[in-house]
Parts: C-alpha cells; structure tokens; sequence
C-alpha cells in the first residue's frame, strides 16, 4: 500500500485523513512527470481504489458528522446536518444520512460503492426499499438547492480515460494533475461540461482538487480543500467548498465530530439493509472545533 495507507480519500466524502506527521502546507513544487510515470501513478491510485471498495476489514470503523452550509450569490443561506460512515477508513464503501427537514423526521439515506462501475442507492420515508440511483441522476443535487451530488462523492471519473496535464501547487501542497474527457451519458445531462481534471497529492496520491471545465477551460464546478485538523493522531480535512460557476453559489461541508475505530456489522453496507439505522454511541464522538 505504501504512502496510500497514510493519506484515506473519501470523496465520497470528500475527506482526507493523515498520519500526525504529515504536514501542511508542505514546502516546494511537484516534480514535472514523464507520460510513462504518470499513467503509472495513476494506475495505482485507480487499483487501490479499487482494492479498497473490494476489502474485508469490517472493524476499523467510522462515523463523521458534518455540516452542509449552501451560500447562495442571492437570497438566504440553507443549512443541513448529516453523518458519514464506513466500514474502514480508505473503503470505496460507505453511508451517508442527510436530515432533509427535522420537523417531519425526513431523512434521505445513501449507500455509495466505488469501483470501475460506481453504484449507490437512497432510500427516504418516502419510499419501500432502497433504490438504486442511474448514472444521470447522480449528476443532482443530493439536497435540492444545494451543490453537493452523488457525482462529486463517488469520483467516477477517475477511471475513465485520463491524461496527464501538468504539475504544481494545490491547496498549498505539491500535486499532479490529470484530465479527464466526460462520456455522453454525463454530456446529454450536462452539455457544457467536457472535461474534468484531477489534482493528485504529489506525496500521497490523494485528490487535493476536482474541476469540471467546458468549452471556455473556465471551470463551470470546482470541489477544493479548505482547512484541516487534526483529531487525535490524524489530520483530517474540515471543510471541503463546492463552487458552482452558473449560480455563483458555494456548498460548504464541514465535518464538526468524528468517531473512530467503530465496530460496524458489515451487512449494515449492503443496498437491501440500507433502511437500518447505523447506532453510534454519542460519547465516542471528537469535537473538530
């Protein structure tokens, strides 16, 4: 596993944790890539992706809680609250809870599975059982007039047809960064959209940026770290932003409490248990303030 074992992606989550040692913001410039290693780089961090969704340590758990704070160019600010959880930190599987409306108890729950062909499935009071989500409706909003969506959380486009694009410096730390052309079934949904490009963590192979451009190269979304903290031995990322060109609005997530090495049954990340609550004891919970 090498420097990935350091640096847990989750964007699905859009979160990051870290070794205590690991610094930021790190000093210096990536070093400018030949074709050959890059496509090596980002072959390894495709495989462990994917090594990661297919593993079987179910009792190193998680469970984050977080804020959504949507700031609109115009008009009031809307505020949810959610939990993340997993099975492991690193795992291409997790749930996410998000409160839609605390007084009528509506709460929309999502299973993400990561992979070559992600998959995820929602389930709402609403609703009989879980369903599972097509690949166009992960281009929406999870919360309706929020930026946020199953696209951003699953990163799909990591295992399309990438190219290495340039090298420099990301959210104050030395990255990679790599293109990615949109398949139709995102273009038919999103017309403007053609590529997307990738910032990788030079030392950790971690996504530091994500932006969606069109035909202009001006990014219509962008997904950029904020700030960090570090919770007990690990850093982690506290707030994560998601711009959105078109509206001039930006959805802020901020992880506000952490519980780790949780004990989660396995079967609680399976598509048909997904109407099964996830219970985690309150006092397990970090403050990130």
């Amino acid at each position: 596993m090498g420097n990935y074992a350091l640096f847990f992606f989750l964007f699905s989550s859009t979160i990051f944790f870290l070794e205590a040692s690991v610094r930021f913001p790190a000093r210096g410039f990536a070093k400018i890539l030949t074709e050959e290693s890059a496509q090596e780089r980002l072959s390894l961090y495709r495989s462990f992706l994917l090594n990661e969704s297919n593993g079987s340590r179910f009792h190193e758990g998680y469970s984050m809680q977080f804020r959504l704070r949507h700031m609109p160019r115009r008009g009031n600010e809307i505020v949810k609250t959610g939990t993340l959880y997993g099975p492991f930190l690193g795992s291409g599987v997790s749930r996410l809870s998000i409160n839609r409306d605390f007084q009528k108890n509506d709460v929309a729950h999502y299973l993400f599975i990561n992979g070559e062909n992600p998959r995820f499935w929602n389930f709402t009071m609403d609703e009989s059982q879980p369903k599972l989500i097509s690949p166009a409706e992960s281009l929406e909003p999870l919360i309706p007039g929020m930026n946020q969506t199953a696209f951003d959380l699953l990163m799909p486009f990591v295992f399309w047809d990438g190219k290495y694009k340039s090298s420099g410096k990301v959210a104050g730390r030395p990255a990679h960064i790599f293109s990615f052309i949109c398949p139709s079934w995102v273009t038919e949904k999103k017309p403007s959209w053609k590529t997307v490009t990738l910032a990788l963590d030079e030392a950790y192979d971690a996504p530091l940026r994500v932006e969606i451009l069109g035909n202009s190269q001006v990014p219509e979304r962008t997904l950029i770290l904020r700030t960090y903290k570090k919770v007990g031995d690990r850093w982690i990322v506290k707030e994560i932003d998601c711009l959105d060109r078109t509206s001039r609005s930006v959805t802020r997530m901020r992880i506000t409490f952490v519980a780790l090495g949780l004990d989660l049954d396995h079967s609680l990340f399976q598509p048909e248990n997904l109407v099964k609550p996830i219970l985690v004891d309150p006092k397990l919970y970090l403050s990130t303030d």
